[in-house]
Parts: C-alpha cells; sequence; structure tokens
C-alpha cells in the first residue's frame, strides 16, 4: 500500500477551482463537488464515515503495522476533539470526504488568524490510499483539477503563510506532505 500523505490548498486556488467547474459563490464541500463535476466515482463521507473508514484501513489485512498506527494515528488527530489539531490550531474543519475505490481523499479547513491582518484559510487534502495503486490514482484526479482550474494550488508565498500549521504539526502528525511541499512533485 502506498503511504497517506496531504497537500495544502490555498483559498485562491479553491476559489478559482469553483470558478472553473461552476460550483458557484459559496461552497461547503469543494473537493467533493469537484470531483462530482469531473465524474469521479466515490462515495461521500461525512465526518463519521470518514472517521470509521480511516478506522477500517488502518485495520486491514495487508496493512504494515507502522501503516496501520499511521492510518489510526491520523484519524485520531483530525477527527476526536483532543486531536492534534484541535490542541494546536484551534480551527479546523472536516469539509468532506470522498471513497473511491482504491482511496480516501479528505478536505479539511484551516483557519489561521492572523493580529491586525485578514486570517488566512487553506484546505487541507489528505489522502490515503487503500491499495497500491491508489496513491497514483488520487495523485491523477488531483492533477487534473489543477490542469483544468489552470493556476498553481500553492505560491511559495502562501507556503510561507502555511508555516502556523507546520510549524504546529512537525512531529506531531507524521504524514508525507505535512512538513514539506508536494505539490513540487506531484
Amino acid at each position: 500500500m502506498s503511504e497517506p500523505f496531504a497537500l495544502y490548498v490555498s483559498k485562491r486556488f479553491v476559489d478559482k477551482a469553483s470558478k472553473t467547474f461552476g460550483l458557484g459563490f459559496v461552497v461547503r464541500k469543494p473537493l467533493v463537488e469537484i470531483l462530482r463535476r469531473m465524474g469521479v466515482e466515490f462515495k461521500e463521507l461525512d465526518r463519521d464515515e470518514a472517521k470509521m473508514a480511516l478506522d477500517r484501513i488502518g485495520e486491514s489485512k495487508g496493512v504494515t503495522v507502522t501503516a496501520g498506527q499511521l492510518i489510526k494515528g491520523l484519524a485520531l488527530a483530525f477527527f476526536l476533539p483532543t486531536g492534534v489539531f484541535v490542541a494546536t490550531l484551534k480551527k479546523v474543519f472536516y469539509r468532506s470526504g470522498a471513497e473511491t475505490e482504491d482511496s480516501l481523499i479528505l478536505e479539511f479547513l484551516a483557519e489561521i488568524p492572523r493580529a491586525f491582518r485578514p486570517t488566512l484559510f487553506y484546505d487541507i487534502w489528505l489522502v490515503v490510499p487503500k491499495t497500491e495503486s491508489g496513491g497514483s490514482n488520487a495523485k491523477q484526479i488531483i492533477k487534473k483539477v489543477v490542469e483544468k482550474t489552470g493556476v498553481p494550488p500553492l505560491t511559495e508565498e502562501e507556503w510561507e503563510g502555511a508555516k502556523p500549521i507546520i510549524e504546529k504539526l512537525r512531529g506531531k502528525l507524521e504524514v508525507k506532505g505535512i512538513t514539506e511541499n508536494l505539490w513540487n512533485t506531484i
């Protein structure tokens, strides 16, 4: 099984993608709506279903012990009220989730309040492959979203703006992409 990974996405990109895919002005679940417009087959997951899916994948046969522990750690960090996000960021919300045949793609909205400046918003897309090919298939879907949108999901300046999230999660959540900008390699 390929390992889970996270991608940070700027509000600017989400707004542009919403316009490109004709989602309207106020979109609560942009990633799920985009996948729907692209014709991707998936089951939409509410918060409880997403946590159960993570637990199920973490306990499935064929998953290494470390991968299973990592996935269970993700479920705890992202979904429990005392999880790492609540304690460190104060405001991270589960937006939506999609379960395809070979992966989970979960979307979270992170809010970074700043003194005397506008609050920054980032989406965090968490991809948890269920099969060996799940990671590469999810990357292909994400690449299509980026190609159709026509702008980078995260600029260097936006990556710098995400540093409060990155610093708080460093060492607490061991997922590829939490402390590095994976857009450079996708």
